[in-house]
């Protein structure tokens, strides 16, 4: 499978894990933590469950042990069952595959897609134009938010279901901010700004023309996104289970970048 992280895909039953027989769709993605960065189980189901907790469509996750040994266990939103009870694959591709863009080209600056690209991908493909366009602002500022500098056109995609092609939820929500040895440079910029620190009211201005949507709507969510997270009762105690420490420096980390991306505006 694609992407940086091992990932195994699998079956649910009944609560328990299986490998997939030949032929049989899996249900879900069962992804190791990354040896070299502590937490990042942790990490992305807080930020996953955080997402959804302020009104976000993510792709349910799930953070279990077996053994003493973490991972995460996310859920499928490309499958369905037909009239006939039987699971199938629903058609999805990331906005690099519908952009023509190779894999190894997903970051803006190596010429993958900038917001730009994606937001005229999404008026040319999208069935309901008007909630994807919502969804993928939201993304953008919940990102910027949570330090997710990994967020580049392979972890965006396009689900091609009875519905119509739509934006398909979120996934993949780390904070990578949260380990020092990854750039903070974001893998496509707002504005042409590439970190939270050059983030000013002229950057969401010109993400706005960008984006093609008006920047009271991009002023009026940046704000209400910064203050669903800064006012969100959860910490990540019930995620970072076993380490407090861990879990008061997540809850920490989303309050002091809530504050200055609400500012910024």
């Amino acid at each position: 499978m694609a992407g940086a992280q091992s990932k195994v895909p699998v079956v649910v039953i009944d609560g328990q894990i299986a490998l997939p027989l030949p032929g049989q769709p899996p249900t879900h993605i069962l992804k190791s933590p990354i040896a070299c960065f502590k937490g990042t189980t942790e990490n992305e189901a807080f930020m996953m469950s955080l997402a959804a907790a302020i009104g976000l469509d993510v792709a349910p996750v799930e953070a279990r042990t077996v053994e003493g040994r973490q991972f995460r266990l996310v859920e499928r939103y490309d499958r369905g069952r037909d009239n006939l009870g039987v699971m199938r694959r629903i058609h999805q591709e990331d906005f690099c595959q519908s952009l023509g863009v190779p894999p190894e080209s997903k970051c803006a600056s190596e010429g993958g897609p900038t917001f730009k690209d994606c937001f005229e991908l999404l008026r040319r493909a999208s069935a309901r134009l008007a909630m994807d366009i919502a969804k993928l602002l939201g993304a953008t500022i919940f990102n910027l938010i949570v330090g997710n500098a990994d967020a580049h056109g392979k972890n965006y995609s396009i689900l091609y279901d009875d519905q119509g092609p739509r934006m398909a939820p979120l996934y993949d929500l780390l904070s990578t901010v949260a380990y020092p040895d990854l750039s903070a440079k974001l893998a496509m910029r707002i504005g042409k700004r590439a970190t939270l620190a050059e983030m000013d009211g002229e950057g969401w201005k010109a993400f706005a023309e960008d984006a093609g949507i008006g920047f009271a709507l991009v002023r009026r969510r940046v704000s209400e996104i910064s203050g669903a997270v800064m006012t969100y009762g959860g910490d990540a105690s019930a995620i970072v289970q076993g380490d407090p420490a861990a879990a008061a420096e997540v809850t920490k980390s989303k309050q002091n970048r809530a504050i200055p991306v609400s500012l910024s505006v």
